[in-house]
């Protein structure tokens, strides 16, 4: 009853079985090993790009090493990225693999069943054992005149849309599985994180550079490029050999007239018109840049001679011939212009600073012989230019030595000529031309911003002599109030309202006793900024004239919204009484104006007795000019007696 062979002849037939069983067991092992080492490869590789693609860092080098890791772990013998352009076209950005195609490659996008516009359009990974036979897409040429059999291509996603494509290929053929479609997303996930910080630090870097409403380059590109152009310059006194350079200047005219007419929104489409048939004429080496508010600047690298900038500067002075509709009316463009070029001087040492402020100063020449002119910058305006910067030097040493003075103008009441006020006016004691006017300086400090320190020393000094009136018990009546003149430049200024709150707190002035006279065209510049230090400033208790009223723009339609206390006529319209009929309407409806507005109005100007009578009998409140006072140190406070016209 032995059971031993029944044992053997049982675990006879186990033998083999568990042979294979174990053989299988450790090829499944070999293979899940293989997988999980696939898998920390591709895990390892995601990290680390991932860092370098959130810092932006050499986007090119990293989407090599993604194609590559790509490669590695799935076997392929292709790997390719290709970019969507914003036309829907694609190029390749950069493949691996035998005979690789360059970056920058156009590839060709079949009409229907495009193999990269599949995988574009519908957002999902796409595999294919057999391209040549694969019905679902045309057969992609530039890839199987390679060679290539089988593809995985899957979607480069970014936030908004698909931004491209991730593919392996395969010149044998195979199928590629799960595992493999997973590690190309993730790598494509990375490069799509690579090219979203790159476009990021691309439109930043292009804001940095450009101006935000025209698209232009702004001052910081324009001066960069003018730098870069100088520097391949050779040294002083050798022939320049084709690296001559132009600058141009340009401004358009009348700029502030639209804004202040029309809006900012008419402004801005102004500038944008220009900027646009700017544009279109430079030469494609030409640089057009907005330097700020209406102010452009041409670069033209490189310029063969004088001539051919000014040919250039008049094409473009022609391109604003056409009107533009703005604000519903038609308006005419109109621009001046300034030129210079380096070939003009070889042997001076040439600075971006320096062509500058040539453009500029053949600029302002064109501006003052008229609109819409082509200045070129020669050596007489060389020579002005070397004055007017001696004379800013010497102006800025004005203010520390003492050399300004004020002198004194009333301003007198039309029926008993008695003083309604008196105004301060500056004067430049200049150490060797004498005592300057006004004229001969206010546009020089303002060019060199030295109004604003001028404009505070006129402001303290006409308070502290204003305060000696308000306290001199023998002046009888005392005057009742002392005006300065407040330019643009300090009105742009925000510390202005508590400059004046201080200086009055300092000197003692009473509030009422200081007028600040603004011009008509600082005040209506449509600037919420002035509008706001306009209210601040009357807050404080000073009184608001509108000086040079009637020479600005839409002055009736703005007049009852200013927070202005009096109005002066301008000069050019008394200068026409009694006579010109047209001088006399003015006059006599804006003096009808102010009383129904309940505002003071001086008529400046007055030289002539047939004058004065003629203000009274318009019932003008009052009067200022040669024929009652001369502006002096001293001025002459009690009243004046002068014969009637008769």
């Amino acid at each position: 009853m032995a059971r031993a062979p029944r044992r053997t002849a049982a675990l006879g037939p186990l033998l083999p079985v568990t042979t294979v069983a174990g053989a299988g067991m450790t090829l499944w092992n070999r293979r899940l090993t293989a997988r999980l080492r696939r898998r920390a490869v591709v895990a390892e590789a995601v990290a680390e790009l991932s860092h370098r693609a959130l810092a932006a860092d050499e986007p090119d080098a990293l989407l090599r090493e993604a194609l590559r890791v790509a490669v590695d772990v799935t076997g392929a013998d292709y790997g390719t990225a290709v970019r969507r352009l914003p036309d829907g076209g694609m190029r390749v950005a950069q493949e691996l693999g035998p005979e690789p195609l360059p970056p920058g490659t156009i590839l060709p996008v079949a009409p229907q069943r495009s193999y990269v516009m599949r995988i574009v359009e519908t957002g999902e990974p796409f595999v294919s054992a057999d391209l040549r036979t694969d019905t679902r897409v045309t057969p992609p040429v530039p890839l199987l005149s390679r060679g290539v059999v089988s593809g995985l291509a899957v979607p480069v996603r970014g936030g908004q849309a698909v931004m491209g494509v991730l593919a392996v290929h395969s010149r044998r053929r195979r199928t590629f599985g799960a595992d493999d479609t997973d590690a190309v997303c993730q790598l494509a996930a990375v490069v799509a994180t690579a090219w979203e910080q790159a476009e990021q630090r691309e439109r930043l870097g292009h804001q940095a550079l450009h101006d935000p409403l025209t698209g232009l380059p702004n001052r910081t590109l324009f001066l960069d490029r003018l730098d870069h152009a100088l520097t391949r310059r050779p040294p002083p006194g050798q022939p320049a050999q084709g690296a001559d350079v132009a600058v141009v200047l340009i401004d358009l005219d009348d700029f502030k007239a639209v804004n202040d007419t029309f809006g900012h929104a008419a402004g801005d489409h102004l500038l944008t018109v220009a900027a646009g048939r700017f544009h279109d004429v430079v030469r494609p080496q030409d640089t057009i840049a907005r330097l700020g508010g209406d102010e452009f600047a041409l670069l033209c690298d490189p310029i063969p001679d004088e001539a051919a900038a000014v040919r250039l500067a008049h094409r473009l002075r022609a391109a604003c011939a056409e009107p533009v509709t703005a604000g519903g009316s038609n308006l005419v463009l109109s621009a001046s212009f300034g030129v210079t070029w380096t070939g003009g001087t070889p042997t001076d040492v040439r600075t971006a600073a320096g062509l500058l402020g040539e453009a500029d100063a053949a600029l302002y020449g064109a501006k003052e012989s008229g609109r819409g002119r082509v200045q070129v910058f020669d050596e007489g305006l060389r020579r002005s230019t070397r004055r007017r910067r001696q004379l800013e030097s010497e102006l800025e040493e004005s203010l520390a030595n003492g050399e300004f003075r004020l002198h004194y103008q009333p301003v007198r009441r039309v029926g008993d000529l008695g003083v309604a006020g008196v105004e301060a006016l500056v004067r430049w004691q200049h150490p060797g031309r004498g005592l300057l006017a006004p004229g001969h300086f206010i546009p020089t400090a303002e060019r060199a911003g030295l109004l604003v320190p001028l404009g505070e020393w006129v402001l303290r000094t006409a308070c502290e002599r204003a305060a000696t009136w308000q306290h001199d018990r023998a002046l009888t009546p005392s005057v009742p109030w002392v005006s300065v003149n407040v330019s643009p430049r300090q009105l742009d200024d925000p510390r202005l309202p508590d400059t004046v709150a201080a200086v009055l707190a300092s000197t003692g002035l009473e509030p009422g006793r200081l007028a600040l006279e603004l011009t008509e065209s600082a005040i209506l510049a449509g600037d919420d900024d002035h509008h706001t230090a306009l209210s601040r400033l009357r807050e404080t208790g000073v009184l608001l004239f509108l000086d040079d009223f009637g020479t600005g723009y839409s002055s009736l339609t703005h007049l009852t919204q200013l927070p202005i206390h009096a109005v002066k006529i301008d000069r050019s319209f008394v200068a026409g009484l009694p006579g010109n009929r047209r001088s006399a309407a003015v006059v006599s409806s804006l003096v009808s104006l102010g009383a129904a507005l309940d505002l003071d109005v001086v008529a400046e100007g007055v030289e002539t007795v047939h004058q004065l009578d003629a203000l009274r009998s318009m019932r003008c409140p009052a009067v200022q000019g040669f024929l009652l006072d001369r502006p002096g140190p001293e001025p002459v406070l009690g009243a004046r007696t002068l014969p009637s016209s008769g």
